[in-house]
């Protein structure tokens, strides 16, 4: 199955796509898991969709099982919200509406005993009020980003980003200067720094081996360059299983990385070392 053309949120059609087959979804998210166990030793997030045409279908049934399995095996949950509507765009920008959304998806996994520790907009969404939302929820992690990405259209809008791991401003949309920063730490996609589009990005699917290579040589090169580590993420969904070519580039892209100066973490280890070094500076910054 290839959940780019089943999903509910292409904006090239106006979002007018079929809804996704959760049935289906059941065997191929939990086949993904165990693969991604073995490669990463667990160290992975799962963003279960829920949209207007799927609201609860991901967060019910026996996919909370699979969901279970793979957080016992050292995985991660996020809530993930595709709010588009098919040929009227987008209510990302409704706080009421995401909100009341946000709040069922998030108590939907933790009446299954699992707790959602980030979240994730579809289509990179990401409006300046989750800022205060997330924190009040108990989630301090986001994974919206797409450095350079702007499309205002359905409030993906992030010129102004960082390209590693970093906390929030509290308008995101603007430069972060002068800004106080929020409580959410950002993981964005892999990025070049050079745009937005997929050939810049860490999206398995919509790539190539060689330019996944590609882009994560840049973030390692930027790392040795700067001297700053660099926290950032790359994107497969689960419905691509279906797709022999894409979930064979996705083992060779994570077989590869470890070989290639990356460790993978968990968003909360992620969180935790990025605390750490800054608290290590800011102790010697003071010594100084």
């Amino acid at each position: 199955m290839n959940w780019l053309v089943y999903a509910p949120f292409d904006p090239g059609r106006d979002f007018r796509v079929d809804p996704p087959k959760v049935e289906q979804s059941v065997g191929e998210t939990r086949g993904l898991c165990r693969m991604l166990k073995d490669m990463t030793g667990g160290k992975f997030i799962l963003s279960p969709h829920s949209g207007t045409y799927c609201r609860t279908g991901y967060y019910d049934g026996e996919m909370l099982d699979v969901y279970r399995e793979a957080v016992a095996g050292g995985a991660e949950l996020s809530v993930h919200l595709h709010e588009e509507i098919k040929g009227q765009g987008t209510r990302y920008a409704e706080r009421d509406h995401v909100t009341a959304v946000y709040l069922d998806c998030k108590r939907r996994l933790e009446n299954a005993g699992i707790r959602p520790v980030a979240y994730r907009g579809g289509h990179y969404a990401y409006t300046p009020f989750m800022n205060e939302l997330l924190p009040q929820t108990g989630v301090f992690i986001d994974c919206s980003c797409s450095p350079g990405g702007n499309h205002p259209d359905r409030e993906a809008i992030w010129v102004h980003a960082e390209t590693t791991g970093h906390y929030l401003p509290m308008n995101p949309r603007l430069p972060a200067a002068g800004q106080a920063r929020s409580q959410v730490f950002e993981i964005p996609i892999g990025a070049d720094g050079g745009g937005a589009a997929y050939k810049n990005l860490l999206h398995v699917e919509q790539s190539e081996l060689s330019n996944l290579q590609r882009v994560f040589n840049v973030i390692r090169e930027r790392a040795q360059r700067t001297g700053e580590q660099q926290i950032v993420h790359s994107l497969f969904h689960t419905g691509s299983v279906g797709e022999p070519a894409w979930i064979e580039r996705f083992k060779q892209f994570l077989a590869w990385v470890p070989n290639n100066g990356a460790e993978f973490v968990t968003t909360v280890e992620a969180k935790a070392a990025f605390d750490a070094r800054a608290t290590t500076a800011t102790a010697k910054e003071s010594a100084a």
